[in-house]
């Protein structure tokens, strides 16, 4: 079945109050749910070759796309994605991240999913960029630009799923594009006579992009 993408324009006033860096990281965050689609396409090209920037490019521009006009800086976001594209590609921790994509283990890929759970009357959410299901695990990938992010919100989402699904391994890496890195922050490994979860759970909303 053929997936479809749906974007949303970016108002012009949203626009103005975003730094490069931001519209950067977004950018980046976009390409990926295209890339993850047409993996077995791009992953196999040879780096300089005229097809793989061909290819990259179309992902970048559709990623784009959801920035109105006038974007002066549209032709440097799309030189500074492509770099960026690129070098991680060429990158040793590139083989990391492209094993926690084995098509034979992946039973599901989820983009920017909301789940929540109650505990003790409060509703606690759960949104990260990507989710990864594979037998007996959930693997959860949170995308930065570069290596700056908020330990409480990896650890949140560490928490809520292990309160979930206590009967699986739960994995959560943090994935810095700019130099490109993937560190595993968290990860628990079940034990079989663990008990089963007993928390209400709303996870029908999470959106498969295999």
């Amino acid at each position: 079945m053929a997936l479809k993408f749906n974007q949303s324009k970016v108002s012009l006033r949203l626009l103005k109050e975003k730094s490069d860096s931001i519209i950067l990281g977004e950018i980046l965050h976009n390409i990926w749910e295209l890339l993850l689609s047409h993996k077995e396409n791009v992953f196999s090209l040879p780096l300089d070759s005229e097809e793989f920037k061909s290819e990259i490019e179309i992902y970048i521009k559709k990623a784009l796309a959801s920035y109105q006009e006038p974007l002066p800086q549209r032709k440097y976001l799309l030189e500074r994605a492509f770099n960026i594209i690129k070098n991680m590609f060429k990158s040793e921790e590139f083989q990391k991240f492209k094993e926690l994509f084995v098509e034979s283990e992946v039973l599901a890929v989820y983009k920017e999913p909301e789940g929540f759970f109650v505990e003790e009357d409060q509703i606690q959410d759960l949104r990260p960029d990507l989710i990864i299901k594979k037998p007996n695990e959930w693997i959860i990938l949170e995308f930065k630009l570069h290596r700056e992010f908020e330990e409480s919100q990896l650890e949140r989402y560490f928490s809520l799923l292990k309160k979930v699904f206590p009967n699986d391994n739960i994995k959560v890496y943090l994935i810095s594009f700019e130099p490109f890195k993937i560190e595993l922050k968290y990860c628990k490994i079940s034990k079989p006579d663990e008990p089963s979860s007993l928390h209400p759970v709303q996870l029908s909303l999470f959106k498969n992009l295999n």
